[in-house]
């Protein structure tokens, strides 16, 4: 893989990790767990959303050099494991991981090292889940800003980009689906990109994303919308109402889907499972 400038970009994505701590938490064993979020329904909808969101928008940046680790479990059904390695078959830059059970962050760290970093130079280490979206524009801007950045920045005191402008997208089980315009207050785990050096053991599932800014310098960029947040009966974690939001109307964000993201808003109005 081409470096830019000295910069090597790869993320992480989580789908349907089995883990000894993280998913235990008030939620079961992990055989408990395991037995549930592998039935078919649920599959079904982690697996739509996931071809809907967060490939269309990956599998089709601006800028394709950077490294990709689809982190899930050996406990996965194989109808599903191999479903998912043969949606990235085509693409050498992404990597598909089945990793056994152990602890959450173990298994996070182990999968950003599975792509070599570089003896010098920075690494951008990027994390998304697999049910969200990021812009089209996303890897070729973070690199532009990375760049300034550590140009600027002579300590290389490890920096993290946020995108605090995007959409919520409330997937319903009754009814057309919503798109919302919304600004957020704090960063959004959906494509935080840390700017660090390669090897020192920072990556940005290492803090809460709530927490970035007491940890990290935390630029935060409104220029463009930068996610879409999905929003269904399978998310772990609930979205905070942000004071700024449902400020565009729908033909608005529909031009503001398609531009950015590359997707058809009404379509995904009508996405059912």
């Amino acid at each position: 893989m081409a470096e830019y400038n000295g910069v090597q970009m790869v993320g992480v994505c989580r789908f349907s990790v089995l883990t000894t701590d993280f998913t235990t938490q008030k939620r079961g064993t992990p055989e408990e767990i395991a037995e549930r979020i592998f039935q078919p329904t649920p599959m079904e909808l982690r697996f739509k959303l996931f071809e809907e969101l967060t490939l269309a928008t990956m599998l089709r940046q601006t800028d394709m050099d950077f490294r990709l680790v689809i982190l899930t479990s050996v406990e996965m059904p194989k109808p599903y494991l191999d479903r998912l390695r043969d949606l990235v078959a085509g693409y050498p830059n992404v990597e598909v991981w089945a990793a056994p059970l152990d602890r959450h962050y173990k298994l996070l760290r182990v999968s950003f090292d599975r792509v070599e970093a570089p003896e010098a130079g920075h690494r951008l280490s990027f994390r998304i889940d697999d049910d969200d979206a990021v812009d089209l524009e996303m890897v070729a801007r973070a690199k532009m800003m990375a760049r300034r950045i550590i140009d600027w920045q002579e300590d290389h005191t490890p920096s993290i980009l946020c995108w605090n402008k995007g959409f919520y997208f409330d997937v319903n089980a009754d009814g057309p689906n919503q798109l919302t315009d919304t600004y957020l207050r704090a960063p959004l785990a959906i494509g935080n990109v840390l700017i660090h050096r390669a090897g020192d053991g920072h990556n940005p599932y290492r803090y809460n994303h709530k927490n970035f800014a007491a940890h990290y310098n935390c630029y935060s960029d409104i220029s463009q919308p930068g996610f879409i947040r999905s929003i269904h009966m399978n998310n772990t974690s609930t979205p905070q109402l942000e004071p700024r939001r449902g400020e565009l109307e729908d033909d608005k964000i529909n031009r503001q889907i398609r531009r950015h993201f590359g997707l058809d808003a009404d379509a995904l109005r009508a996405l059912k499972v």
